[in-house]
């Protein structure tokens, strides 16, 4: 048990010693929820949906090729705030938190004097009974609410970002700059329902006279129909997509602007991410959460601020795994414990990360014999092979992302050897699976409503 007044004397002593030279004093984290790397124009896509996004791109550091651990939001972001994957922080569902022998990463800066404010837009993880925010005091978690009255009185699930962009507006306006904070800043709003602001809808989607609407409910059915859209209705649905991306763009550049408004830019770290993709039936689904490939697990990854050298592309593969000792490491901080992800410096100095291989993990919303099933489907990933595993069926596929980066030709049957490694690689990673703890938490029905229109509904029952 810590000495409260030991601590409270090592944090104000470091909350009022100046940051080391080259190191940034603040840290602002930036979940993008639900965003695709291949739609932003810093990471090649056609139209220019991301300005701001570029802009702190080419002051920083672009990661090309960063994948998530789990292709929904809770374990993703666990794995955000642990450094580790979600078989060995345990968070894989709804049913169970994480333990407190789990540092966070707001956890381990508090203890260091830094002030820990959070700003969420959705259930997901806004709930405390995951357990994720330790190193938050209660009152310095906002949650704001996705899903709101709609025109037709029912609720649909609107873009919020301005609501986001307030709050943490409020808080560094307040904030005493001699203090070092972190913020933890997240955004729902390339998340479906796509509801882009009409100057948005006019300047990315085409005229559309199908039957799509672009909200969650209508693509959930769909999907679960197992219905394959035409060109013209997938087409509708990513340019709703870049409509929201460049909306929510517009309030990165308010955020950026308003850092260097209070004289705070040269002194923060800025880490902007995402907890996983999207599908637009590139494999066949709709939405998230089922499967590893890539559309799901590729993230963005930016990180700029003092120590940072600007204009720098790292190609090397990266996760989200290496986000915690990355941020440590910058700040001069070691971590509390073993993790799972490195730290990502040596990238930008121009070193190779050692060999490793990368997995992906705790889907859901998967259907088995009618049943919803969780934790079915695994990936590991080695340089540009890719392992995917079916631990129901035990079906195995195998891409080499370098000459087929959309995972669309299956080479399991053409190098058996390699098949051979990953699995085993899967199956070594498997055996080290930590129990998780069950969280006590009896969701109400107005919770597990929520979480099914956010469609986030399948599997809510299983343990």
């Amino acid at each position: 048990m810590r000495a409260p007044l030991l601590f409270a004397l090592l944090a104000s002593l470091v909350a009022c010693a100046p940051a080391a030279p080259g190191r940034p004093r603040h840290v602002l984290l930036i979940s993008l929820d639900t965003l695709r790397p291949d739609f932003l124009s810093c990471y090649g896509a056609e139209r220019e949906t991301s300005p701001a996004l570029d802009a702190l791109a080419a002051r920083g550091v672009r990661f090309s090729d960063a994948s998530s651990a789990a292709p929904w939001t809770l374990p993703s972001h666990t794995t955000m705030f642990t450094g580790l994957y979600p078989s060995h922080h345990g968070v894989k569902d709804y049913a169970h938190r994480l333990p407190d022998e789990h540092a966070t990463l707001a956890e381990v800066l508090a203890a260091r004097g830094y002030r820990t404010r959070a700003v969420i837009n959705t259930w997901n993880l806004a709930n405390p009974s995951y357990g994720i925010f330790q190193g938050f005091a209660p009152e310095d978690v906002t949650y704001i609410r996705e899903a709101k009255k709609g025109p037709g009185g029912g609720e649909v699930i609107l873009n919020t970002g301005r609501a986001v962009l307030d709050a943490t507006r409020a808080f560094l306006e307040a904030h005493d700059p001699a203090q070092p904070f972190f913020l933890f800043a997240h955004f729902y709003d390339a998340h479906t329902d796509f509801t882009p602001d009409q100057e948005f809808r006019d300047q990315f989607v085409a005229p559309y006279a199908g039957k799509l609407d672009g909200t969650t409910g209508q693509l959930f059915a769909l999907r679960d129909a197992g219905f394959r859209l035409p060109k013209k209705d997938l087409d509708f649905l990513r340019e709703l997509y870049m409509a929201e991306i460049r909306q929510l763009d517009g309030l990165m550049g308010e955020l950026f602007a308003l850092l260097e408004e209070r004289g705070l830019a040269d002194e923060t770290l800025i880490v902007v991410t995402s907890d996983h993709g999207e599908e637009f039936q590139e494999h066949g689904g709709l939405l998230h959460g089922r499967t590893q490939f890539q559309e799901l697990l590729s993230v963005p990854l930016i990180v700029a601020g003092p120590g940072i050298p600007g204009g720098r592309t790292v190609a090397q593969p990266v996760a989200l795994i290496d986000l915690y000792p990355t941020v440590l490491a910058a700040l001069g901080i070691e971590s509390p414990g073993p993790v799972d992800g490195l730290d990502l410096a040596r990238t930008w100095r121009g070193e190779a990360l050692p060999p490793r291989v990368l997995f992906g993990e705790a889907d859901h919303n998967n259907v088995v014999d009618g049943k919803p099933v969780l934790d079915v489907k695994r990936s590991a990933r080695i340089a540009h092979d890719k392992l995917h595993l079916d631990r129901t069926l035990g079906a195995v596929q195998l891409y080499h992302l370098g000459e087929d980066p959309f995972e669309q030709a299956d080479r399991s049957g053409d190098d058996p050897e390699r098949v051979r490694f990953l699995r085993a690689e899967l199956e070594r990673f498997l055996a080290g699976e930590k129990s998780a703890l069950a969280s006590g938490h009896e969701m109400s029905a107005e919770e597990a409503a929520l979480l099914e229109q956010l469609g986030y509904g399948g599997g809510l029952d299983e343990k």
